[in-house]
Parts: C-alpha cells; sequence; structure tokens
C-alpha cells in the first residue's frame, strides 16, 4: 500500500509521487505528482472514470488531451478539469519530459490501482500506460477488479462486464492477480 512521499516509477522517465492518498484526506481524494516522458506515437487507451472526476494542472512543458475525439494541449501554469464518465487519455506529445499535478475526486482504489499497473510495467507483463500485454488474462482481471475506478471506452462496458466476469475466475485460478 502506498503512502504519501512514495514514488512509483516505469521505465527510466516515468515517475508517480504521491502527495496525499485516500487514506490522508478520508478517502476524498488522491493527489499524484506524475512525470511522463516523451511518448512518441504511444497513446494509452481511451478510458473514462465512471465515478470521479480529474484535475489535471501542468507544472512543466505541455501535455495534450484526447477529450472523446477532440484534442486539446494544456501548458504549463494551466489546469483541466474532466468530469466522471469523459471519455480521454493523455499523454506527452513533446520532446522532454511534461510534469503535472494530478487530483483523483474521490480517491476510491485508484491508488492501488496505480500501484498495480506501474508494478506490472516495471515487471513486464503490461505496456507502458497501461497498453495490454499477453498474458491477456491479466489485463482482463486488472480492468474487472478495478471497473469502478476505469473502463476503456472499447469494447462498451455490459460487454466488457461480461467478459470480465466470465473470465476473472480462470485468471485467479491460474495465479492472476490484480
Amino acid at each position: 500500500m502506498v503512502e504519501a512521499g512514495d514514488t512509483l516509477h516505469q521505465g527510466e522517465t516515468d515517475t508517480m509521487v504521491f502527495h496525499t492518498t485516500g487514506a490522508d484526506s478520508d478517502g476524498e481524494y488522491l493527489e499524484v505528482e506524475t512525470t511522463y516522458g516523451p511518448m512518441g506515437e504511444l497513446r494509452p487507451p481511451m478510458h473514462y472514470h465512471p465515478h470521479q472526476v480529474e484535475l489535471f494542472q501542468v507544472l512543466d512543458r505541455e501535455l495534450t488531451f484526447d477529450l472523446d475525439r477532440e484534442l486539446r494541449t494544456v501548458a504549463a501554469g494551466d489546469e483541466l478539469t474532466i468530469p466522471r464518465r469523459q471519455p480521454h487519455m493523455a499523454w506527452n506529445a513533446g520532446s522532454q519530459p511534461v510534469r503535472f499535478r494530478w487530483r483523483t475526486t474521490p480517491a476510491l482504489r485508484t491508488e492501488n490501482m496505480f500501484e498495480t499497473m506501474w508494478g506490472l510495467v516495471e515487471a513486464g507483463t503490461m505496456g507502458r500506460h497501461g497498453q495490454p500485454r499477453p498474458p491477456f488474462l491479466q489485463s482482463v482481471l486488472l480492468m474487472w477488479t478495478y471497473r469502478q475506478e476505469f473502463r476503456l471506452t472499447s469494447p462498451p462496458y455490459p460487454v466488457a462486464a461480461a467478459v470480465g466476469c466470465v473470465l476473472a475466475v480462470p485468471a485467479r485460478a491460474l495465479g492472476y492477480r490484480a
């Protein structure tokens, strides 16, 4: 379990420093400071948060967002609030690392999700920024476990929920954990 001050790593350039955890705020919010290195053509998956609002404050350089097919660049000193259920993805389109503060309200189990996802990236089981990799069952179990915090836009949620419900059982039986 992460605590304020803990840092997660993805590769050599990406870091996430926990400033306020859900435990620190009585579940009200989670706040992290994140650095993303240049991502080239890599994009995180389009997703949404069914019960949470996200606030991004860019500290250095620019962060690019796709808000349901509308591209938006947020520069240092600017903020962007993403309401719950808004399909989106964010990435560093530049050539230098971008640093930003990121608040998720309410916290729910988001810090556990980050700790798990970033750990899987470091272990080579998941691609950078949540890109699925074999074994497929690991990704399905992760999406099923954290479905209150994070949902992919494709396939549609009823399909993803049915697949997750069915495949979570054999995934756990084979030893996968979220």
